[in-house]
């Protein structure tokens, strides 16, 4: 049976043992019990294209098998953001839509749909190209892979900082089935199912559905409906096909549906008195709601009906608020074994489109309302050969990607009128020509030498109706090219150690502003940005058991692309920033203690800074990049997770789980101005759950945010003297009920 891409994992071998038993063995027979112990698990990934163990691959990555997301309680694709070093995420209209994700500091710093992320997202060998996209949910996996650093080779265009690539689980030989069952807090109920198997002689099929409901953590205060809730159904269905000894074809059909509420936003006055010309408040309390503005009259804690928290917020949108998500998308990956290589197509298309509303403002005037509509197709085709002999491994290919984007972006003033209105067409064609090549100088020692070229267009056109600003038509267009690469020795002084050093570039295609263009400078054409990375590292394995990851990185970025909402009256532009340099480094521990215990850390430190000559007013004072620090870029990060296995006998198994993640403080604004600066914070999460003893069905009781922390995960100034915020996730629970066949 011919089984295309399929990865593995070497489970990790619990046999949990009493402690005094442990204890003893120790000190009877110490060399026998560290042969009993658990081996680290063995993880494969697809990084470079193809099959290896993540040891062995000379790039920066934290993987996430299947076992271990479910383990860790992973519900969202923001969830990693947790568990990975320098990796970070902010929200500007809330978690449902279009979040965008930070490696190393990069990160799309713009709202508007029509943008890609510098940090690609792709599920299945698929690239997503609309940023809604990093909110998929998670549902049977096999894996989970973050890139982290440009990848301008393999993968190409909008990888300066990195990507995440979700691998489904694919049809098996073996009949199986599994569902789970959960219910927590604001109602939440989380069903998934998945049923796979054999379906004639050479073909096999995989069903796998998710369904998200809740009732929503945020009231509004205005109307007394409830805000951010979910309602959301995700669904995968493949179809593998064996085609002779040497080819296979896997067919997948997926889609989702999302109809929700939208995130309610925190007001927040700037001013001691609401009258022109008052004292300025001091950052604690603004963030804390006790300030107001000339503009509304009002504190935050007044215009949330006097609750400054993250579950009390006032929304007065006049169609009230929304956020609708339909997905549809179809793929067929052909893989060919020759006697010299190996031929792999993947062909794919992908729908999305998209409904957002919200209150600008966060207060319970009809003043700042938005709607954002999208509709996007996209269509990718990648070709590629594989092949090694003795002292040389290859691969090279061809991608071609078209993607179409209509935009629609209004502003209501009241239920029959209109602020502001914009439509938007964004049509998209690239194509490029990759290969690299890795050769083994000697045993130890490996060259890896990679090459891409890249050509796009883009046609770019925009009407603007009735409008606070001038009326807009504009008819633009963009044609861009570039060469990017890798080169890097990889060294191996045994088995289980890898060290490398790299120099990689990449770039992210330049583009227009979809959204609330008030100029006709603000519709000018966008040059792509470049990344220069040098990076050197090293894996290593030690005594079969503790796996140390450790990487050390300095990049500059050319012509940094952000978008700076300046006004509300003078709208945002996005433009060529200017340069950033980045510096930092990360190191990723697992290590199996006992055969009971469990423990998984990381840390990473980063420093950014622009060199710019940009200048830009904020709340009515000037600021310029010159010296700032990218948005959602923490210095310091640190993760945590210990996992402690305790046997029942015949009556199953106890697991004990707690893991927290802190970040130190940040901007989460490019314009580095004072209002935007959030302090350190720390997630904690634990989980207990029981086994069976054939491990068959499960029950856990898990909680997140332990501690209930309060914190933002998006800031942002939209008058000379008031701004808005969006709440992180209150103090979560529930219990989750698991079973398979």
């Amino acid at each position: 049976m011919y089984s295309p891409n399929t990865a593995y994992f070497t489970p990790f071998p619990k046999s949990p043992r009493l402690l005094s038993l442990c204890i003893a063995l120790a000190v009877a027979a110490p060399v026998q019990v560290f042969a009993q112990q658990s081996v680290v698990e063995e993880v494969t990934v697809t990084a470079q294209k193809r099959q290896q163990s993540m040891q062995d691959v000379s790039i920066a990555v934290s993987a996430f098998s299947g076992d271990a997301i479910d383990k860790m309680g992973f519900e969202e694709g923001l969830d990693i953001t947790q568990q990975v070093p320098n990796m970070n995420f902010f929200a500007i209209f809330g978690e449902a839509s279009s979040p965008s994700v930070s490696l190393r500091g990069v990160s799309l710093v713009n709202f508007s749909d029509s943008w890609e992320s510098p940090v690609s997202i792709y599920v299945d060998d698929v690239y997503r190209g609309n940023p809604a996209g990093s909110a998929i949910q998670l549902f049977d996996l096999e894996r989970v892979e973050v890139l982290r650093g440009p990848q301008g080779t393999l993968y190409g265009r909008n990888t300066t900082g990195g990507l995440v690539h979700y691998v489904s689980r694919k049809p098996t030989e073996e009949f199986e089935a599994s569902a789970s069952a959960s219910y927590g807090s604001y109602s939440e109920r989380i069903v998934e199912g998945t049923i796979s198997g054999p379906l004639s002689d050479g073909v096999r099929g995989r069903v796998a559905i998710k369904s998200t409901k809740n009732d929503g953590w945020q009231t509004n205060t205005v109307t007394g409906d409830k805000l951010n809730d979910t309602d959301s159904f995700g669904y995968r269905t493949q179809l593998e096909f064996d085609l002779g000894d040497s080819g296979g074809l896997l067919l997948n059909v997926h889609g989702s549906e999302a109809d929700q509420q939208s995130v309610g936003f925190a007001h927040m006055g700037y001013l001691e008195a609401p009258v022109e010309g008052a004292a300025t408040c001091s950052i604690s309390r603004i963030q804390d709601g006790e300030c107001t503005s000339a503009t509304f009259g009002m504190t935050g804690a007044e215009a949330a009906g006097g609750r400054f928290d993250p579950e009390h917020v006032a929304s007065s949108a006049s169609d009230g608020m929304a956020t609708k998500i339909d997905t549809f998308g179809t793929s067929a990956t052909l893989d060919w074994e020759f006697d010299a290589f190996t031929l792999t197509s993947i062909t794919a298309y992908e729908e999305l489109d998209k409904f957002l509303q919200d209150d600008g403002d966060g207060t319970p005037i009809i003043w700042f309302d938005e709607q954002y509509a999208v509709d996007a197709e996209q269509y990718t085709q990648e070709l590629r050969l594989e092949g090694s002999t003795e002292r040389t491994t290859w691969v090279t290919g061809f991608y071609y990607y078209k993607d179409d984007r209509g935009l629609v972006t209004e502003a209501p003033t009241t239920a029959d009128g209109l602020w502001h209105r914009e439509i938007v067409a964004l049509d998209s064609e690239s194509w490029a020509l990759f290969g690299q090549v890795e050769y083994d100088l000697n045993p130890e020692l490996t060259l890896v030498t990679g090459l891409r070229y890249t050509e796009e267009e883009r046609d770019f056109k925009q009407d603007s109706g009735p409008s606070f600003y001038q009326p807009l038509s504009v008819e633009d267009d963009l044609s861009e090219s570039a060469t990017t690469g890798r080169i890097g020795l990889d060294w191996r002084p045994s088995d289980a150690t890898l060290a490398y050093a790299s120099l990689s570039t990449g770039f992210k295609s330049g583009g227009f502003s979809g959204s609330y263009n008030a100029s006709l400078e603000a519709t000018r054409p966008v040059e792509a940005e470049d990344i220069t990375n040098f990076e050197i590292g090293i894996k290593t394995t030690l005594a079969n058991r503790f796996r140390v990851n450790a990487a050390a990185f300095n990049y500059t970025i050319k012509d940094y692309q952000a978008q700076v909402f300046l006004t509300v009256a003078e709208g945002s532009v996005i433009t060529n920033a200017g340069d950033v340099t980045g510096t930092g480094a990360e190191i990723e521990i697992t290590a199996p203690i006992t055969d009971n215990l469990e423990v998984i850390a990381g840390a990473g430190w980063l420093e950014t800074e622009f060199d710019s000559e940009q200048f830009f007013i904020v709340a009515g004072d000037n600021y310029t990049l010159d010296g700032n620090e990218l948005p959602s870029a923490p210095e310091f990060t640190y993760n945590l997770m210990a996992r402690y296995y305790l046997s029942l006998g015949d009556s199953g198994e106890l697991v004990f789980q707690g893991d927290y993640a802190w970040q130190d403080d940040h901007y989460l604004q490019i314009e580095n101005d004072p209002y935007s600066k959030h302090d350190s914070y720390g997630l904690a999460n634990a989980k207990i759950s029981w086994h069976s003893p054939s491990d068959s069905y499960s029950v856990e009781a898990f909680a997140r945010n332990l501690t209930d922390e309060r914190y933002f995960t998006y800031q942002n100034t939209l008058g000379s003297d008031w701004g808005y915020g969006v709440w992180g996730q209150p103090r979560t629970a529930g219990l989750r009920l698991n079973w398979k066949l």
